[in-house]
């Protein structure tokens, strides 16, 4: 089986972990392959690496946090191959494997004791108000629209299916995947809900209204933001890659991407359980071993 692995290597000093890795796929029989970027680092010509195309893998491992796995979905999704996250990182929503279990994941994986589950992507077009197109592409976790530096509120108009919902003015707005319900959705008051539901929510971010609540979306609806007017230009961020500066009167339209990323799954963790434990990482009433 090949295993092809996209690294964090500020997570992974000294590619420390990696080499523990191929050392053990190679014992068993698998290989592993990098792309181009590792050419001329010390992963180069180590035994069981083979420096070529991710699109020869049966199965791509992130190596590192969430957001490694994010870029990782983004970088190579045109080459379609079920991924996996190992958390080299704190909290990790997104990746299954401890490092600790990673040999243990292995034997499963190269004994088919896994299961595919596809995840749905946002599909961003953003308009300027003349309808030229000026950005389109896609995002596993969230959209977000934000106040600029200055700390005025920016209002934006939602509809949704084509029908006007309602006007929103506050810090912005965060459409969201069912996968990025445990992101920044969850910081500003959303549902949790699990990563393979086919819905989106579209949250308010610090709304200057009594009304704050996230609205559930079909994950066969479209949305729709227009900007209203600002002191300052609001942005757009797409998974938090770098911004782009909105205009008055763009229009960013939402739907569901046609291409999922499709992940791997092992069953190590019960989703209400890892985000119970994962909650309380970060400062959660319960203790462990309570409930």
């Amino acid at each position: 089986m090949k295993f092809g692995f996209v690294i964090n290597e500020e997570k992974d000093q000294g590619f420390a972990f990696t080499r523990h890795a191929v050392s053990i796929i190679h014992a068993k029989g698998g290989s592993v392959i990098l792309d181009e970027s590792y050419l001329g680092t010390e992963l180069d010509g180590l035994t069981g690496v083979t420096i070529g195309s991710y699109s020869d893998c049966d199965m791509l491992f992130s190596l590192g946090g969430d957001g490694t796995f994010l870029q990782t979905a983004y970088a190579h999704m045109s080459h379609r191959i079920p991924m996996i996250g190992v958390n080299l990182g704190s909290i990790g929503f997104l990746t299954e494997i401890h490092k600790d279990d990673f040999e243990d994941a292995v034997d499963r994986l190269m004994a088919g004791q896994y299961t595919l589950e596809k995840r749905s992507q946002l599909d961003v077009t953003l308009m300027s108000e003349d309808g030229t197109v000026r950005e389109h592409d896609v995002c596993l976790n969230d959209a977000v629209v934000a106040r600029g530096a200055n700390l005025h509120v920016v209002t934006l108009d939602l509809l949704i299916d084509h029908d006007y919902v309602e006007c929103l003015s506050g810090d912005g707005v965060i459409i969201s995947t069912a996968m990025g319900s445990t992101a920044y959705c969850l910081a500003a008051g959303g549902p949790i809900v699990k990563p393979e539901l086919d819905l989106f929510m579209v949250t308010p971010i610090c709304p200057h209204t009594l009304h704050n609540r996230s609205y559930v979306v079909s994950g066969d609806s479209t949305m729709e933001l227009i900007i209203g007017r600002f002191s300052d230009p609001p942005i757009l961020s797409l998974d938090g890659r770098p911004n782009i500066e909105l205009r008055y009167h763009d229009r960013i339209l939402l739907k569901k991407s046609e291409q999922p990323v499709v992940v791997a799954k092992l069953g190590y963790e019960n989703f209400y359980q890892t985000i119970r434990q994962k909650i309380h990482a970060r400062g959660s009433f319960y203790e462990d071993g309570e409930k």
